[in-house]
């Protein structure tokens, strides 16, 4: 291959090697100068670093056409909603890493079921305070015959954003391809959003997504 689609960086470094970070920019604008990317792309970039960088790659002719944050039912704050008003209005697409919450939101786990591994100590902690989005997931789940992931999965497409979730399985990736060729309706969409909401928890944010 001679060229790829999208040639992503994958995180910024102003929250810890700011004067890194010009550097960086330069080297996007070299790889689509030589013909090695059609477009670039970044990820973990908060609201006013994209703009800060967008901004600087337009002047320069290069295209900015994605920007992958975590995006899910539990991470749909004040800043991730930020992030996806930009990108709606600049034309850049929003790639969902984590859009099933580390496994949160599939139905797999409760406070009494966890996952081994460091995910323990997190999932204690949130999983008690996410009771009424899990109840929400599992009524519209059964109502439309889907996984609580397909519908999780289905609501992240019908805010107009890319989920790339994880898979470890040929299972996992079949159940994934399940939340394609349907979507929620309005209603179900304002109800699991209501029910996210009421949580009083949600994800830890990425440390290194900036300002």
């Amino acid at each position: 291959m001679k060229q790829l689609g999208i040639g992503q960086l994958h995180w910024s470094t102003a929250n810890y090697a700011p004067l890194q970070e010009r550097v960086l920019w330069d080297g996007l604008v070299a790889m689509h100068k030589e013909g090695l990317v059609k477009a670039v792309g970044v990820s973990n970039y908060g609201p006013k670093q994209l703009l800060r960088i967008y901004d600087f790659l337009e002047k320069k002719g290069v295209p900015l056409i994605s920007a992958q944050v975590q995006f899910s039912l539990l991470s749909m704050g004040t800043n991730q909603m930020t992030i996806k008003s930009i990108c709606d209005n600049l034309g850049i697409t929003l790639i969902a890493y984590s859009p099933l919450g580390l496994g949160m939101l599939t139905g797999k786990y409760s406070y009494s079921t966890l996952p081994n591994g460091p995910r323990s100590l997190l999932f204690k902690q949130i999983m008690p305070g996410i009771e009424p989005l899990l109840q929400s997931l599992g009524l519209t789940s059964r109502r439309r015959r889907k996984t609580m992931s397909q519908v999780a999965l289905n609501w992240c497409l019908c805010k107009g954003v890319i989920p790339i979730p994880g898979v470890k399985n040929i299972n996992q990736v079949k159940d994934n391809i399940g939340a394609l060729g349907w979507r929620l309706s309005t209603d179900e969409i304002s109800q699991l959003e209501y029910a996210a909401a009421q949580s009083p928890k949600s994800m830890v944010q990425n440390i290194f997504q900036t300002k």
